[in-house]
């Protein structure tokens, strides 16, 4: 093999990595974020920035690698608003792979070299062209076994993270720890690898041949300390998701006992003022017959207050929905927030007063944090009920501030809303999951619409036929 193919299999060989480490990296991006269009322009500036600084101007690793960082995580600075563990964890966790998949093939790339070149003779008219072929090899065999390492690697990740999963800082410190070891004991090793001393040169496989299999051990090891961490914490955090589901559900259900006993004690009131209100008119009359007409006024007007008292503004034809619709509607009211209702469900065998007052309880719940955010004038919330056929549309529209944080792989967005658990951040998946629960009970579904400023939430529901 003569020089000029060997330098022109040696840019391809370049190359090469850099579209494989690109690519990769991409897949684990996927892993981690919802896949999006926006990345794969970073991809393209990633793999020119590359292939030009590594092969024209002759950057060393380090450089490209630390401006591609920079391009990542500008990229995720103005993506998603400045949040940036996960893009750090994601990056800190490619170059660990990086750096163990090339520490593991420089393993067999040393120990192939060397039964190539054994046994050379430098006397030999074909010598240099043995020698450029056995690099040729060489080259091609560390790229291979590169390859097939990082692709193992990359792949079992793929394999253990079910979903993606929101990081912290200090998550993502606790994640990170491992691959920043790994990659800082792979360029130590490479660093000692070749060391000029006096009177020569330090080759660290040829005065030390165990450390062909030492490294990496240490190298599958630490791959597996991060695996490991990963793993458990992807467990940890559903565990935690669990625990705050169930927190949540067992709000809702005191929640709902309490609306349910005060929809029975409304209308109880209701029986004992129609029960006394003979006895009252009797009054009436025995006080307008006596000429007290003072006294009659003020009779009726306390008459009145009682009343008043009793009666809501919202009247849905359910005792459960009464309840709770009003009890909102005075919370929004002390909010200054403009309420306004078009439901009439009626009394249901089909549907149950517990899953629609779940349905309300979550939907008005989160339409009054998110008004509550505004200024005052900019409030409002639509409640509607829409009857068709066997199906109900329970539509709750609002304003709110325009800003949105989805969770990855979800399909309901994010607050920052602290709850009573300790370190556990409450979401709106949480309730916005359980309405979506309730809809898949009745063979429904939900579906969420955001436009500027109005946030629409419409919930389907099918009834049931009785026999």
């Amino acid at each position: 093999m003569s020089q000029v193919t060997y330098e022109i299999i040696r840019k391809l060989f370049e190359i090469y990595p850099i579209i494989l480490q690109i690519v990769l990296f991409l897949v684990l991006w996927n892993v981690f974020f919802r896949w999006e269009k926006g990345i794969w322009i970073v991809a393209g500036i990633l793999a020119v920035m590359n292939i030009c600084m590594g092969l024209w101007l002759e950057k060393p690793g380090v450089i490209r690698y630390i401006m591609s960082a920079v391009i990542v995580l500008g990229y995720c600075f103005c993506k998603y608003q400045k949040h940036l563990e996960k893009a750090v964890f994601i990056l800190l966790l490619f170059y660990n792979f990086h750096a163990l998949s090339y520490l593991i093939a420089d393993s067999i790339y040393q120990c192939t070299v060397e039964s190539i070149f054994r046994g050379l003779d430098v006397l030999s008219e074909e010598y240099i062209f043995r020698v450029y072929l056995g690099m040729a090899i060489g080259m091609g065999i560390l790229l291979l076994s590169y390859t097939l390492v990082l692709l193992i690697m990359t792949g079992v990740v793929i394999k253990i993270v079910k979903k993606p999963f929101m990081l912290r800082w200090q998550e993502t410190i606790f994640l990170s720890v491992l691959n920043i070891v790994g990659s800082m004991i792979v360029g130590i090793s490479v660093d000692l690898s070749v060391v000029q001393i006096e009177g020569g040169v330090f080759l660290l496989y040829d005065d030390k041949q165990e450390m062909l299999w030492k490294l990496p051990i240490i190298a599958v090891l630490i791959y597996v300390g991060e695996i490991s961490a990963i793993y458990i914490y992807q467990n940890y955090r559903e565990l935690q998701k669990e625990r705050q589901k169930h927190f949540v559900e067992e709000q809702q259900v005191k929640a709902m006992k309490q609306r349910l006993e005060e929809a029975e004690n409304f209308y109880g009131s209701i029986r004992r003022v129609r029960h006394e209100m003979k006895n009252h008119m009797t009054n009436i009359k025995g006080l307008v017959a006596s000429e007290k007409y003072d006294e009659v006024e003020s009779y009726i007007e306390k008459l009145d207050e009682t009343i008043q008292t009793m009666d809501y503004k919202f009247n849905t034809g359910n005792a459960v929905t009464d309840v709770i619709i009003n009890d909102k509607y005075q919370k929004a009211e002390n909010a200054g927030i403009s309420f306004q209702v078009k439901f009439n469900l009626g009394e249901t065998d089909t549907i149950s007063a517990f899953d629609i007052g779940i349905i309300l309880n979550n939907l008005l719940d989160n339409a009054i944090e998110a008004c509550e955010k505004l200024e005052q004038e900019q409030r409002y919330i639509n409640l509607t009920l829409k009857k068709k056929n066997h199906f109900l549309l329970i539509e709750v529209e609002n304003s709110f501030d325009g800003k949105v944080i989805w969770k990855d792989g979800g399909i309901v967005p994010m607050t920052t809303k602290q709850s009573d658990l300790p370190d556990i951040l409450m979401e709106h998946g949480i309730g916005l999951k359980n309405v979506k629960d309730v809809a898949d009970h009745y063979l429904g579904d939900m579906d969420i619409k955001i436009k500027n400023d109005v946030f629409k939430v419409t919930v389907m529901l099918q009834q049931k036929e009785i026999n």
